[in-house]
């Protein structure tokens, strides 16, 4: 007959029930002293928490940003020449195109030092490499079909505007139309001055093969928008047409520059006479590529959001620092009520569990984030879709992952207890470790945002860690019940 170490097996306690219930006010009021104390270590360092969570999705959004600039520079210029990648890809800054008036700068520069720009005369109509459509493709194009009109006998208006030109532009012409198909930088410069000289002729516009062109439709894209502007009575409703550019010059007393007129006027039909290969007739733009830092930005939507930031922040930073003492207050009040045996294992189990959830939570932050984000950034990269973030709902995303992988990671301690306190053996894990898979990846599809990668993150450490928890259950030492009849002390 096994013996019994007590009789009584409450014999160690000496507290009435009023004095447990004392017991747990103290305890109560201390954890929550506990929890007041965090949070105002947490109104400290909580601009700080929420900095260091912003990293991996700032990381993110770098890379994103990187992999845009240069898919967007191959499609536009073809391959990524090494030295564009490393600026791009080494020094961080982004490539931006931007385009300026050429006369809006000329007169800049000519009212801030009349004395060394006054010489300085750029017309505000004149052609430049961007008139092209489709750049040097379309300024082969149009050599092609000044020299073929050029080699007619018809009277057209592509053959008088050939033959405005001089006999040595007509030859650097030929010689532009017998080079490739697809003309260099430095060929599409020559051709818009041979063009540029063309619109300063006075005598283009004056040709009858061009007066054919005449009539308020001659150029669609201005005459909508002087429509638009007599609309909305913003607009004069003079000058925008060919029509009306011949109608001042043939009254050159309301003129204030007629050569510019004429200028703008010959750019006009030269433009309807080639739609084909130059843009309808606009302001002379000068195209530079400017670079700039990456930068990522989070945004609030409205004044008030970022103090309920900052005060979620704090009080969560609060709650985790406080959480061991509020843990230590908890067990102080239940550990009256446990036997020997049941102490043992809190002092061996819970340093374990606290283990686990800080491994699930640190291999969230460390190494779950990023591909979770690449992941998500590729949708954004393929729809061409920007994404300017709220700190907000980010913060929400970035504590649900860690707080759900720390608590999938206690499995293997589940699977001990549900093992020792008899419901399931170790065989059983083993035969139905297919349901285990199963039910795992539908904890970690509840446990995780909605997207695969997270899921498939959490699901494999999961599966590995109940291999774990099958080996904890089989070579583990039980601890003997002291109140077991089986016990002998």
């Amino acid at each position: 007959m096994a013996r019994k170490t007590h009789d009584d097996l409450f014999e160690g306690s000496t507290m009435t029930f009023g004095e447990h219930l004392e017991e747990l006010r103290s305890n109560l009021f201390r954890a929550v002293f506990g929890i007041l104390a965090g949070c105002v270590i947490g109104f400290f360092i909580a601009n700080s928490v929420v900095r260091f969570f912003q990293l991996p999705l700032e990381r993110a959004m770098e890379r994103f940003y990187i992999d845009k600039a240069l898919s967007d520079y191959g499609q536009k210029y073809g391959d990524v020449p090494v030295e564009v990648r490393r600026v791009i890809v080494d020094e961080g800054l982004l490539p931006e195109t931007l385009q300026f008036e050429i006369g809006s700068i000329a007169r800049t520069l000519v009212q801030f030092e009349p004395e060394v720009f006054g010489g300085v005369n750029v017309s505000p109509f004149s052609f430049t490499s961007g008139d092209f459509i489709a750049g040097e493709v379309g300024a082969a194009s149009l050599v092609k079909q000044l020299v073929e009109a050029g080699q007619s006998e018809r009277a057209t208006a592509a053959r008088r505007i050939w033959l405005t030109l001089p006999t040595d532009q007509q030859t650097a012409v030929k010689e532009l139309a017998a080079s490739s198909s697809a003309l260099s930088a430095a060929e599409v410069a020559q051709l818009a001055n041979v063009l540029n000289s063309l619109a300063g002729n006075e005598k283009l516009h004056q040709a009858e093969e061009l007066a054919d062109l005449t009539g308020p439709d001659a150029d669609a894209t201005i005459a909508s928008n002087s429509l638009i502007g007599r609309l909305l009575g913003t607009g004069k409703g003079e000058g925008d047409t060919v029509a009306d550019l011949r109608k001042q010059l043939a009254e050159p007393e309301k003129l204030a520059d007629p050569a510019e007129t004429s200028r703008r006027l010959n750019k006009l039909l030269i433009a309807r006479v080639f739609p084909e290969s130059l843009r309808k007739a606009r302001p002379s733009l000068l195209t530079l590529t400017t670079w700039k830092p990456v930068k990522v930005r989070f945004q609030v939507l409205n004044a008030q959001e970022s103090f309920m930031i900052w005060l979620k922040a704090a009080l969560v930073t609060g709650l985790v620092i406080a959480s061991p003492y509020v843990f230590y207050q908890v067990w102080v009040f239940v550990a009256a009520g446990l036997y020997p045996h049941e102490k043992h294992y809190v002092f061996l189990y819970l340093p374990i569990s606290i283990l686990l959830f800080l491994g699930g939570a640190s291999l969230a932050f460390l190494f779950v984030f990023d591909p979770v984000l690449d992941f998500l950034f590729t949708f954004n990269k393929g729809m061409n879709a920007d994404f300017d973030p709220r700190i907000g709902e980010w913060l929400g995303f970035v504590l649900i992952l860690p707080v759900g992988f720390g608590l999938g990671f206690q499995l293997p301690l589940v699977m001990l207890f549900i093992n020792r306190i008899g419901l399931v053996s170790v065989d059983t894990y083993i035969q139905q470790w297919r349901i285990a898979v199963l039910v795992i990846c539908v904890v970690a599809m509840v446990l995780t945002p909605a997207e695969p990668i997270s899921m498939m993150l959490m699901a494999v450490p999961l599966c590995l860690l109940y291999l774990a928890g099958i080996l904890m259950c089989r070579y583990m030492p039980k601890g003997r019940n002291p109140f077991d009849e089986a016990y002998e002390p």
